[in-house]
């Protein structure tokens, strides 16, 4: 494919859709289904995780700032680990993002079960294979119906944790958090384990940085973006986990949604309006905000031949991606209808994210020297010193965040996604020594005459 089909892609979001595809992606399934985890791991030592895994996030979130400040991209990830580190890393990449995209079917099975505490007759598996299909549905004719449906929906959701916590606050027992033993009771490692469960929580920011293509001011806005729904969305999850864990008995509350508390703290009215209002359609945002941005580092792979070129094709008239859109509206579909648990897909899903997301991180240490120009003409800019310090933090970081992750999963299904991605690291060494070079020159200039890369602002580079 030609990069003709990458300029198929149109610019519509402005900064709001920016922030609200941030927020929808990053207040879904981490607060309303993962605060129940983290109280089951460490009790009300939950908004100690929180506070904890916000921190850290920003370490990566820097990262991915400085990136796309300096060479904003459609598929950001891919791109980045493609141009500074090389093409096989970049298709090793995607090969990670594709396995991880299993999350569809939670957030799809999540929402059912909300919606089934409410209709407690609904079928699960139906009600979730109708809520994939809508939002799939939805992105396949284009993306500024669902950007601007985002918006809306976002402001919901908030509206509907802002009447959880205002009701709920002046019922927790803040005496119950002021000790180090309250906060810690079941041990460090068990904290360790919440701070790498509930980090999912608030680092779905910089998924932002994927979609630079279709953005009117790429540069500015992702930073922005970023760096506001990280932090943003972790002082939500600290007041939410604060009347979680501090109204009703760690026992009623541990492993359980945020359904559980709701219903003891609030009235009627108001546990309608939260279960709808902010489960389901918090829910509902991360699914959609997922289907915005998944298809792009898919969508270079095929214009970089790793993929068949024919299956990246955009649509004109929408402008989506509509072949790869329906590749992971299946593998949703195929995970809902397999039964897994959500704890465990969760992990799974989790654990290929962290790993794959080390190498853009490792990248980076590579951007001053082979994007000089684009480096010193961000918005955003740290020194170079400073720079390699932050990527060696979040390096370290996503590794620890990996370990624990994939420390709770059940020994078949660990050794199961080990393999998985022993396979996938096995495939593209292979691969790379038999894909023809000319596929992929659009990305990789063996002679200096060879034709630049454009990227999503119009900024030209090549790997070095």
């Amino acid at each position: 494919m030609s990069d003709n089909q990458l300029r198929n892609l149109k610019k519509v979001m402005g900064f709001p859709e920016v922030i609200a595809l941030a927020f929808g992606q990053i207040i879904g399934a981490g607060v309303f289904v993962i605060t129940g985890i983290g109280i089951g791991l460490t009790g009300k030592g939950v908004i100690l995780a929180f506070i904890i895994s916000g921190v850290i996030n920003c370490a990566y979130a820097t990262v991915i700032a400085q990136m796309s400040a300096a060479i904003p991209a459609t598929g950001a990830g891919y791109r980045y680990s493609t141009l500074l580190l090389g093409p096989r890393f970049g298709f090793l990449w995607e090969l990670g993002v594709i396995c991880s995209k299993v999350n569809l079917a939670l957030y799809s099975l999540s929402f059912a079960q909300y919606l089934a505490g409410l209709f407690p007759s609904i079928p699960i598996r139906s009600a979730a294979l109708a809520m994939l299909t809508f939002f799939y549905l939805l992105n396949l004719v284009g993306l500024k119906p669902a950007a601007e449906l985002q918006k809306w929906l976002v402001v919901v959701k908030l509206s509907a944790l802002f009447v959880f916590v205002a009701w709920g606050i002046s019922s927790v027992d803040i005496k119950g958090f002021a000790s180090i033993d309250a906060l810690v009771p079941n041990g460090w490692d068990n904290m360790f384990q919440a701070i790498a469960i509930l980090s999912f929580a608030s680092a779905g920011g910089n998924i932002v940085a994927e979609l630079g293509g279709e953005m009117k001011n790429p540069r500015r806005d992702i930073p922005l973006a970023v760096y506001i729904g990280t932090i943003g969305s972790t002082l939500i999850y600290v007041l939410v986990a604060a009347v979680a864990a501090g109204v009703l008995p760690i026992s009623e509350v541990a492993d359980k949604p945020l359904s559980a508390v709701a219903k003891a703290v609030l009235p009627q009215t108001a546990y309608v309006y939260f279960m709808i209002g902010g489960a389901a359609i918090a829910l509902c945002t991360t699914l959609n905000s997922m289907f915005q941005y998944v298809t792009k580092g898919m969508l270079v792979a095929c214009q970089d031949g790793w993929l068949p070129k024919g299956f990246g094709v955009v649509n004109k008239r929408f402008g989506t991606p509509h072949y790869c859109l329906t590749f992971f509206y299946l593998i949703g579909v195929v995970t809902i209808l397999a039964g897994l648990s959500l704890g465990n897909v969760a992990r799974i899903g989790y654990s290929f994210k962290l790993f794959i997301d080390i190498i853009p991180v490792v990248g980076c240490y590579f951007l001053v020297k082979k994007y000089p120009v684009q480096y010193r003409n961000a918005p955003f800019r740290l020194e170079p010193g400073t720079l390699n310090i932050v990527v060696s933090l979040a390096i370290l970081i996503l590794g620890s965040q990996a370990f624990y992750t994939l420390k709770g999963l059940p020994t078949d299904l660990l050794t199961g996604t080990l393999i998985a991605m022993a396979l996938a690291v096995a495939y593209v060494c292979i691969a790379g020594h038999w894909i023809d070079r000319s596929r992929i020159t659009q990305i990789e200039a063996d002679e200096p005459a060879a034709s630049p890369v454009v990227l999503s602002d119009g900024a030209v580079g090549k790997i070095g």
